[in-house]
C-alpha cells in the first residue's frame, strides 16, 4: 500500500470538506491527487476516463430516470392520491395515519428508488394530517423520515444499483435481494407506530370511513398502487433490465400524471423535467467523483492491504461484520450515501469475497447502514428534508424534534440489519426464486 501518497490525499479531501467545498469536488479533487502522484502527468487523463467510463454506463440510465419520475409522482399528487387509499382503511385504528404514512413510503419506494425524495413528498401532506390528529411532532417526524429511507431497499433502489455496477453483482438480483428485509423494517416501524401513538396518548384517532369514501379514495389512487405493481412484477419475472424498467416506470408517471389525472399540465410539463434532471445531475456528480477517489483507493492498494489485515490477520467473519457496519455508520454522519458506498466498497469488495460471504447480503447490510446515516446528523439529508417541510407548513420543528423522532427507528434499522446477518435467507431466497 502506497502509504506515502495516501496521507496526503487524506489530508486535502479533509482540508476540502472542512472548507466547504462540495463532497463530490472534494472527492474528485483528492482523487485525482493520488492518481497524479501515482502516474505522474497522466494522472489527469485517469481521472477524466475514470469518471466518463464510470459514467457511460447503460445501467448508469436508470439513475436520472428513477429521478425523474420522482419528480414526476411529486408534481402530479400521485403519492397524495395513494396515502388517501391506505389513510380511509386504517385512520380509526390507534397510530393508523401514521402506519399509512410509512405504507405509502413502502409504495412510493417502489417507484422512486431515492430515500429524500420519498421523504419530502409523503412529508407535505402527511404530517399536516397528523398534526391535524394531534400526533406528536416527533412521532409523525419520525415516521416520515424513516419512511422515506426505505426507499433506498425496496426495489428499485439507487444504491443498489450502484453496488451492482462496482461488484458486477445483478442488479435484478440485487433488487430482488431488498425485498423482504424492506417489507420487514417496514412492519417493525408500523408496530412502533401503533406501540408509540398508546403510550404517547396525546393523539386522536380519526372515526371510521365510510364506505362511499373507501370506494372514492380507492377509485382516484389505484394507479399509485397500480404502478409499484408493474414494476415489482416486471423485476421479479425479469422480463426488462433495470433501466427498461426506469424508462416504462417513469413513462407510466407521465401518462397517469398528465393525461389521466391531469394534475400537469403540457405548460408545466418542461420545468418538472428541468428540475427531475438537475436532481439527477447533482447525483451524477457525487457518482463521477466518488469514482475518481475510488480509483486511487483501489489503485493505491488499500483494498488489497484491508483484505491481508482481515484475512490474513484472523479475524473472523463477524469480526469484519462488525468493524465494517460500525466504520460505515460512522462515516455515514458526514457523508452523502452514494458517496459512501462508491468510495467504501471497491475497498471492501475483495475482502467480502475473500471470505467467501454473500455479495447480496452484504450489498442489503451495506444499503441499511446507508438508510441509518439518513437518520443521523449532520448530514441526515431525511432528517433535514422533513424538517424544512415541517417548518414550511408552520409546524414548531427543530433539529432536535427530528432527532428524538427518528431514532427509534434507527434502533429498528439496526435489528432489521442484525436479522439479515442472522438469517440470510431474508435476502437470497427471493433472488434465488426469481426468473
Amino acid at each position: 500500500m502506497e502509504v506515502g501518497i495516501l496521507i496526503p490525499v487524506i489530508v486535502v479531501m479533509l482540508v476540502l470538506l472542512f472548507a466547504g467545498t462540495p463532497v463530490p469536488i472534494s472527492m474528485a479533487l483528492a482523487g485525482t491527487l493520488g492518481l497524479g502522484l501515482l502516474h505522474g502527468g497522466s494522472g489527469l487523463l485517469v481521472s477524466v476516463q475514470t469518471m466518463f467510463n464510470g459514467l457511460n454506463d447503460f445501467i448508469i440510465l436508470a439513475v436520472p430516470m428513477f429521478i425523474l419520475m420522482g419528480v414526476i409522482l411529486s408534481k402530479g399528487k400521485i403519492g397524495e392520491r395513494l396515502y388517501s387509499v391506505f389513510d380511509v382503511f386504517l385512520r380509526h385504528i390507534p397510530g393508523g395515519v401514521g402506519v399509512a404514512t410509512i405504507i405509502t413510503c413502502m409504495f412510493l419506494a417502489a417507484m422512486v428508488g431515492t430515500s429524500v425524495a420519498v421523504a419530502a413528498m409523503v412529508g407535505s401532506f402527511a404530517l399536516r394530517e397528523m398534526h391535524r390528529l394531534g400526533y406528536p411532532l416527533h412521532l409523525s417526524m419520525g415516521a416520515v423520515i424513516a419512511g422515506g429511507a426505505l426507499g433506498m431497499l425496496i426495489p428499485p433502489s439507487l444504491p443498489m444499483i450502484l453496488f451492482g455496477v462496482i461488484t458486477l453483482e445483478s442488479i435484478g438480483q440485487l433488487f430482488m435481494a431488498g425485498m423482504f428485509p424492506g417489507i420487514l423494517a417496514g412492519v417493525l416501524f408500523c408496530a412502533w407506530m401503533v406501540f408509540a401513538f398508546r403510550r404517547e396518548e396525546k393523539g386522536k384517532v380519526a372515526p371510521p370511513a365510510s364506505k362511499e369514501e373507501k370506494l372514492k379514495a380507492l377509485k382516484e389512487g389505484y394507479w399509485g398502487i397500480l404502478i409499484p405493481v408493474i414494476i415489482i412484477v416486471m423485476l421479479y419475472t425479469g422480463i426488462a433490465t433495470p433501466t427498461e424498467i426506469a424508462a416504462i416506470g417513469c413513462a407510466l408517471s407521465f401518462i397517469v400524471a398528465v393525461f389521466i389525472y391531469r394534475t400537469i399540465s403540457l405548460k408545466e410539463l418542461f420545468p418538472v423535467i428541468k428540475e427531475g434532471l438537475t436532481a439527477a445531475v447533482m447525483v451524477l456528480f457525487i457518482i463521477a467523483g466518488a469514482l475518481v477517489l475510488a480509483s486511487f483507493v483501489t489503485q493505491a492498494g488499500v483494498s488489497q492491504a484491508v483484505a491481508d489485515l482481515f484475512v490474513g490477520g484472523g479475524i473472523p467473519l463477524w469480526g469484519f461484520l462488525a468493524i465494517t457496519m460500525l466504520i460505515l455508520l460512522g462515516m455515514g454522519c458526514l457523508m452523502e450515501g452514494a458517496g459512501l458506498m462508491l468510495l467504501m466498497l471497491p475497498i471492501l469488495h475483495p475482502t467480502i469475497e475473500a471470505y467467501g460471504f454473500s455479495l447480496l447480503v452484504y450489498a442489503v447490510i451495506m444499503v441499511i447502514n446507508i438508510e441509518c446515516a439518513m437518520l443521523t446528523p449532520p448530514v441526515g439529508l431525511n432528517l433535514y428534508a422533513v424538517d424544512g417541510i415541517a417548518k414550511m407548513q408552520g409546524l414548531p420543528s427543530n433539529m432536535g424534534i427530528a432527532v428524538k423522532g427518528s431514532l427509534p427507528f434507527f434502533f429498528l434499522y439496526i435489528v432489521t440489519m442484525i436479522l439479515v446477518i442472522v438469517f440470510p435467507a431474508l435476502v437470497t431466497w427471493l433472488p434465488a426464486h426469481t426468473m
